[in-house]
């Protein structure tokens, strides 16, 4: 069996229950890992403070990979920008596009910019923006977004919440825009768009180098689309029970589901054993 010396968790509908909480057996397994002195690095769509409540809650010092792999900070506890090791930005164009495709055609779509750590709306009061915000516990700042954009703002996520199908509409609207970004559903009603220079993987791979270790050192877990690429990159690629089948079958293992401790029994396996 591997040498395990960095484990990459995805952190919604892997490392939470359908709660949205960590289990407390799943909790004493990651600190275990953590005092065999093994990185334990979480990688989200979310932004930085919208994952630093789980960092603590995990007592970790590892970097965070935010925004699928737009941001990478060194030391999240530092609200400094010289803690940041790699960024991946939305161009002023492009993010100016989507701003005005969503409102023009698609009025009762949520816009929401992500700069940095900033989460930014022109509207906190619809019901995605409530949700979302009840999830990652974090408020939103309530501004003129279209002027931030125009601004020397670096923007690397803009969030789209709405109905299935208006997402379905939007999706196809802008992969036909010649847009250099990537758009990915996280959700039947969510559209996450990061520049095409961000991805899960390519997060992943930084940090094999930031911490001089080898592939198959590797082990990284995570439940959706977004997740496969590391999963098959990684030497020890860990699918939820939870993930759809071509997640599955893109892994080395296949563990319980979220809410069945399916975390705790992928460490105790392949890192705790």
């Amino acid at each position: 069996m591997a040498n395990i010396k960095v484990v990459f968790s995805d952190i919604d509908g892997t490392l939470l229950n359908s709660n949205h909480q960590i289990t407390s057996c799943t909790k004493k397994a990651i600190k275990k890992v953590v005092k065999k002195k093994i990185e334990f690095i979480l990688i989200s769509a979310r932004m930085p403070s919208g994952m630093k409540a789980i960092y603590h809650d995990l007592d970790i010092k590892s970097p965070l990979i935010c925004y699928n792999g737009a941001l990478i900070l060194s030391n999240p506890e530092i609200n400094e920008k010289d803690t940041i090791l790699y960024s991946a930005t939305i161009s002023k164009i492009d993010a100016n596009k989507i701003y005005s495709i969503t409102k023009e055609k698609f009025p009762n779509v949520s816009f929401n910019l992500f700069c940095y750590d900033q989460w930014l709306v022109e509207n906190n009061d619809d019901k995605w923006t409530k949700q979302e915000s009840e999830i990652i516990q974090v408020q939103p700042m309530v501004v003129n977004v279209k002027s931030h954009i125009t601004q020397d703002e670096a923007v690397h996520k803009i969030l789209c919440m709405g109905e299935p199908h208006l997402i379905s509409e939007l999706e196809s609207e802008l992969n036909g825009s010649f847009l250099d970004v990537s758009c990915y559903r996280s959700k039947d009603t969510y559209l996450e768009i990061t520049s095409n220079n961000a991805s899960k993987v390519l997060g992943l791979k930084a940090l094999e180098t930031y911490f001089s270790v080898k592939r198959e050192e590797v082990m990284a877990i995570g439940d959706n689309f977004n997740d496969m690429a590391m999963i098959q990159y990684a030497g020890t690629g860990i699918a939820m029970g939870n993930a759809p089948q071509q997640v599955k079958d893109a892994s080395d293992f296949v563990t319980k589901s979220n809410d069945q401790d399916g975390m705790k029994l992928a460490l105790e396996t392949f890192v705790l054993s």
